[in-house]
């Protein structure tokens, strides 16, 4: 059963659910007028009860420790050990799981924690959500600590909604190099060309042309990954219709890459049903959302200089601080 923690502060209000730690909404108060910037699941939440958490309840932003999934079968030259490597099971990992325990709860915001087994090499993960007073913005944090030394991928997994309009939705974001989803698989249908690099969000390759990803959604339903490298700022996001926005800022030092994940109305089966549209936006150490037996060993991304894990000693605690922030522009 979801639990939902509201929290409101003077611009906004959100929902934080127990399960999976997930920010399952949160709108935004811009000069009177109510702003929704996140992807909405098209199903009921627990409607798929066989699903890993972070999909039964699916919504605004969660953490994925590690993040990745599966493993695949058909990818191309450089990520051949992406076909042998252990998956992750839950898929992102036991916070995208499971239920999570309240450490505290106030009015405008909420910490939570998963609990991990004695066994696991994290003892612990704490994140907070909070809006900020006077600004349409939240912060948040992530707080992990290991009980033994331990190297493992990590992400975080806003994920925006798609407006109507074909290409009314503007992304601005600098980075040092762009890498397209490596894997060739036939349930996901992306058209971008499978591991080749580029240095434009404007020009990716498919096939004998570029398509424009920095101007969505397509004109056609596409499911599409890509990863950006070197991120060199946040991430903007801007509705044009809309004349609103959000910026999307973390810690680059711990998270170098931010995955691009469109998703619109392109996968079948449950719970997506061909339905659903969202764009995750995800600041990540990892080697896309591949199983963390790639993101730890040497990859294409690696070797081009950026790392794709995290490193924790034993006893050690890591803390990423990330925010989002709306504003208007009319």
């Amino acid at each position: 059963m979801v639990t939902d923690l509201p929290f409101a502060w003077s611009h906004g209000c959100g929902l934080v659910s127990t399960t999976a730690g997930m920010l399952r909404s949160c709108v935004f108060e811009l000069e009177g007028v109510a702003f929704d910037p996140f992807a909405r699941a098209t199903w009921a939440p627990n409607a798929f009860p066989q699903l890993p958490g972070h999909l039964r309840t699916l919504g605004a932003e969660f953490v994925c420790l590690p993040f990745g999934g599966d493993p695949v079968a058909g990818v191309s030259a450089g990520w051949e050990g992406a076909r042998a490597a252990q998956p992750v099971v839950p898929a992102h990992g036991r916070p995208a799981d499971e239920e999570w325990e309240i450490v505290a709860q106030g009015p405008g915001g909420v910490s939570l924690a998963p609990m991990f087994p004695d066994d696991e090499p994290i003892q612990r993960l704490e994140r907070r959500i909070a809006g900020v007073p006077g600004e349409p913005a939240v912060a948040l944090s992530v707080s992990i600590t290991a009980r033994r030394a331990t190297v493992t991928s990590l992400g975080l997994h806003p994920i925006l909604r798609l407006p109507e309009q074909p290409r009314s939705l503007r992304l601005q974001v600098g980075f040092e190099a762009g890498f397209t989803y490596p894997v060739i698989a036939d349930d996901l249908r992306p058209q971008a060309t499978a591991g080749r690099r580029f240095a434009a969000l404007e020009r990716v390759p498919m096939g004998d042309a570029h398509e424009d990803l920095s101007r969505l959604p397509l004109d056609r339903p596409a499911e599409e990954i890509v990863q950006l490298a070197g991120v060199t700022g946040p991430v903007t996001a801007f509705f044009e219709q809309e004349r609103a926005g959000v910026v999307i800022d973390w810690d680059r030092r711990r998270l170098p890459c931010v995955q691009l994940w469109l998703s619109d109305r392109a996968l079948g089966g449950d719970p997506w049903r061909q339905g659903y549209r969202g764009l995750g936006v995800e600041p990540v150490a990892s080697a896309f959302d591949l199983p963390v037996g790639v993101s730890i060993a040497q990859n294409p991304i690696s070797q081009a200089g950026y790392p794709t894990s995290v490193a924790l000693g034993a006893g050690e605690t890591v803390t990423i601080g990330y925010s989002i922030h709306a504003f208007s522009q009319k």
